[in-house]
């Protein structure tokens, strides 16, 4: 059974869901684990890459953006597309919809933001999950 960690932010700035997102990705880096973010778009995977560029001074995350480079040996990938690659541990999903590669995942990371509307996508998510018995573990998250 695979652990599904939500992570509720309850916060008004935008940009936190991102920066939460490359924390959790330095983080599982460090631990050893090969993250894949998955985004909705080419442009939002350009922008999580800048992203993870200059989230924090002092750091340095391998990665790049997947398929752009398919035969990468990054242990970080960002994705936009249905197919994902092979070999990945974590998935960090920045969609609202459960990606359908989601069961090849050791561990899942959904974050959800204190928006209306990503409150209620998140919900169906949690329901997805939780219907086919995966272990869920809720954190929330003030900033």
């Amino acid at each position: 059974m695979h652990p599904v960690y939500f992570y509720i932010l309850h916060t008004r700035n935008r940009q936190e869901k991102a920066r939460l997102a490359c924390q959790i990705t330095n983080k599982a880096w460090h631990q050893g684990y090969r993250i894949y973010i998955h985004t909705d778009s080419l442009a939002r995977a350009q922008r999580f890459d800048v992203m993870l560029w200059t989230f924090k001074e002092e750091s340095f995350l391998p990665h790049d953006i997947y398929p752009n480079v398919p035969h990468s040996l990054a242990p970080i990938r960002i994705g936009y597309t249905p197919q994902v690659c092979d070999g990945m541990d974590v998935l960090i999903n920045l969609t609202e919809t459960v990606p359908p590669f989601f069961e090849q995942f050791k561990r899942i990371v959904e974050i959800v933001d204190d928006t209306p509307f990503a409150r209620e996508t998140g919900r169906g998510r949690y329901r997805f999950y939780r219907e086919r018995g995966l272990e869920l573990r809720v954190h929330n998250i003030n900033r």
